[in-house]
């Protein structure tokens, strides 16, 4: 499910449920907890973030979902919390953190794509936050993290209308530092752009780090959002969402 391998100054991690979109499942988020943490060991100065197959993440797994919607109402915010957390790890690593994003990027996949420090994109990936189009209050920390990518009027707009972007369209509103027309392309640039990051000084990239989570505080809203998606499972808005997703026969969202 998780794959990483550390050469020099680069460390490369990648989601590995290719049959699945690389949908985040309880047990994704706590392999990726766990890779997180023996990363952040590595001396390496960049971590690269990629999803195997034919997209980055297509988001929340639709069994992890329903099997929310069973659980005590009690029990699920301090569940997300943990689950949205394990991918927020990703906030605290020394490395300097690089998603590249290709295919589909939705939902939770786009704010794990977000929390990165810089992103690289293909030109055709198909992004979007359709959490209210689900009747489920955005999570992994969705509000703030498009906030600080696009700005508060475009981020209000793309999460309260959960309308589909382009990897092009990333690129060109200045959330993405690479846009490539194909994966491979993709792959060099995303590599070029890591060893680039690589010259430069440990120690100027791990303050610069530190400075940007400190005006970047999160916990706030996990907090809230976590009690709204605890509401929202138990909801008929949520059950609504998920008979039509199932209807398009789409595997997560």
């Amino acid at each position: 499910m998780i794959e990483w391998k550390t050469e020099g100054e680069v460390t490369r991690l990648t989601l590995r449920r290719p049959e699945a979109l690389n949908a985040m499942s309880w047990e994704l988020a706590e392999r990726f907890r766990a890779a997180a943490l023996a990363i952040a060991k590595e001396k390496s100065k960049v971590l690269v973030i990629s999803g195997e197959g034919k997209a980055f993440s297509s988001g929340g797994d639709l069994g992890f979902i329903e099997d929310n919607r069973k659980r005590p109402k009690a029990a699920l915010a301090p569940r997300m919390r943990r689950f949205y957390g394990s991918f927020l790890t990703v906030r605290s690593l020394p490395q300097v953190t690089v998603a590249q994003v290709h295919g589909a990027a939705v939902g939770a996949g786009l704010c794990l794509a977000l929390a990165c420090d810089l992103r690289t994109v293909a030109s055709s990936a198909k992004l979007g936050f359709n959490f209210v189009k689900l009747g489920l209050n955005p999570g992994l920390a969705a509000w703030p993290l498009a906030r600080a990518a696009f700005g508060d009027a475009r981020a209000r707009h793309l999460l309260m209308t959960g309308r589909f972007f382009s990897g092009q369209e990333l690129h060109a509103w200045g959330a993405a530092s690479e846009l490539a027309e194909t994966h491979e392309q993709l792959r060099e640039r995303t590599g070029a752009l890591a060893q680039e990051l690589a010259g430069h000084s440990r120690l100027a990239l791990r303050w610069l780090k530190a400075e940007t989570a400190l005006s970047e505080r999160l916990e706030p809203f996990l907090k809230l959002e976590a009690l709204g998606q605890a509401e929202a499972f138990k909801g008929p808005e949520l059950a609504e969402g998920l008979r039509a997703l199932r209807q398009r026969r789409a595997p997560n969202f």
